[in-house]
């Protein structure tokens, strides 16, 4: 396959949301963009449009989701203003996957001549399906910097794309796939998010952080390593990247904050790796060396810790260092069910002690849970549940368990025969159940995690209420009240709103 342009204006679209009635709007810099808009800043003329985190607007789809961020329209007023060679869409989750090809259907309708691409988490595993849509050319599959940087050289030379590595792309009316087979082995080499391509003000008035927690006004995600050395059967995180860890180093991950802190007066950092401290030792002196530059920052851990990575020292460089709030990934309660169903790699008795140890340090604490694995009963579930009530955490998160596309409690369900009729990735959500569980009734799932959450919540503000009041009142109304009103609204629909069909 030639392109048939050269390509020398590059336009990133970090796509608008597609979200259930229960779910929030997050409203944060997309890393994924900044860093492709990075490796190629000086190849090609880019811009970044974050179209998820630009505007407020939302209208209704069908199904019970709803659109979030900026409307097609104007998508195809900056499109036609920009006039790109190439556009390329950033697809995180599968629910998104039909805003993407709204946006790429409007692109063509503009300029049948613009290349476009998507890259993400649902295409990248999904690029044979994901590629049958007409107004799409190219699929990134996995890590994105090294290939779109080669497919804007190779569109200047009028080279194939045919041998690129980790890419997929149509040509005689067919799809090719390139698997990714080569990764970034030193991500050191890479130049920081092109964070100047980004609306940092809007994040600062009226950004949304992925986590439930905000400590200051100016917050930025960032990303030390890429990978996790686990291989939980719920995660396509995992593979996504190739199916280990690589870690940028401590020096090149402090002169990061240094820059954030320096640059764009951040306050606060939510480091959104899979695992930071599967390297206990780089961890160490990562959280030491911010102490030690002398950086006034605070942090915490929206996708959550890996609790079996943990010990008594490494907590406590943490809080020297500015760590306000730990998000623990248990998952289950259940030992059984973590080892022989999950494969995760966690002992409950040892993460007992850890979370026990924590508390006493006075942190923030919240807590990760997912119900309805395959083969758990309900048995399984309600110890799950009576595990996190004991652990106090001050917030507890109860999610369903559902088939991620790469994710191997996928191809679990559907070799069981599972998965319902008319099953779709994009209709996924983490508060339904979309495949057969013979325990549990249908809705049985969904009422005892939103109880679960309920009276979790309940006992927490008994607890603790001076902190659960900082949290939701002075960290959160005060200084998002938009947010804060969208979390209650909800909370409500989640709760007692009734059960939204799928499939």
């Amino acid at each position: 396959m030639i392109l048939p342009r050269k390509i020398e204006r590059v336009l990133l679209i970090h796509a608008p949301v597609r979200l259930p009635a229960e779910t929030m709007k997050v409203a944060s810099p997309p890393l994924g963009a900044a860093y492709l808009a990075a490796a190629i800043r000086d190849e090609a003329e880019v811009r970044i449009m974050d179209a998820a985190g630009e505007s407020n607007h939302q209208h209704e789809l069908d199904k019970g989701f709803t659109w979030y961020g900026v409307p097609l329209t104007e998508i195809g007023r900056r499109v036609t203003e920009f006039k790109p060679d190439l556009v390329g869409i950033t697809c995180l989750f599968s629910s998104v996957w039909p805003v993407v090809k709204e946006v790429a259907r409007e692109i063509r309708r503009i300029d049948s001549s613009i290349v476009t691409a998507a890259g993400g988490t649902h295409p990248s595993f999904l690029a044979q399906e994901c590629l049958q849509e007409p107004a799409l050319d190219l699929i990134c599959i996995g890590e994105g910097e090294q290939a779109l940087r080669e497919i804007v050289r190779r569109s200047r030379d009028g080279r194939p794309l045919n041998d690129l590595d980790g890419i997929a792309y149509k040509e005689d009316g067919r799809v090719a796939v390139n698997p990714r087979t080569r990764w970034i082995e030193d991500l050191d080499t890479l130049p920081f998010p092109a964070r100047d391509l980004l609306p940092m003000e809007v994040y600062r008035k009226e950004g949304v952080p992925h986590s439930l927690s905000i400590s200051g006004r100016a917050f930025a995600p960032m990303i030390t390593s890429r990978g996790c050395p686990a291989h939980c059967i719920y995660c396509s995180s995992t593979r996504f990247w190739g199916s280990r860890c690589r870690f940028r180093s401590p020096e090149n991950v402090l002169d990061e904050i240094g820059e954030l802190i320096g640059k764009w007066g951040i306050e606060e950092i939510q480091f959104e790796d899979d695992n930071l401290t599967a390297d206990r030792a780089r961890a160490k002196a990562i959280f030491r060396g911010i102490s030690e530059r002398g950086y006034k920052i605070k942090f915490n851990f929206p996708n959550g810790v890996a609790l079996w990575t943990l010990d008594e020292e490494l907590v406590e460089i943490m809080i020297e260092a500015g760590c306000y709030e730990m998000t623990l990934a248990f998952e289950s309660g259940c030992q059984e069910v973590l080892s022989k169903i999950v494969k995760k790699p966690l002992n409950l008795e040892k993460a007992e002690r850890i979370t026990r140890h924590i508390h006493s340090t006075g942190l923030r604490t919240d807590a990760f849970y997912i119900l309805g694995f395959p083969g758990e009963t309900r048995e399984q579930v309600k110890e799950t549940i009576a595990f996190a009530h004991r652990m106090k955490t001050d917030m507890a998160y109860f999610f369903i368990a559902n088939p991620l596309p790469g994710a191997q409690m996928y191809e679990i369900v559907r070799e069981r025969g599972l998965l319902p009729p008319g099953f779709n990735f994009e209709d996924l959500s983490y508060s339904h159940a979309t495949f057969q569980r013979g325990d549990f009734a249908p809705g049985e799932l969904e009422r005892l995690a939103h109880r679960a959450f309920l009276h979790h919540t309940f006992l927490s503000f008994l607890r603790r209420p001076r902190v659960f009041l900082r949290r939701f009142f002075l960290d959160l109304l005060l200084k998002r009240p938009r947010y804060t009103l969208g979390i209650l609204v909800r909370i409500w629909r989640r709760n007692f709103g009734g059960r939204r069909s799928v499939g």
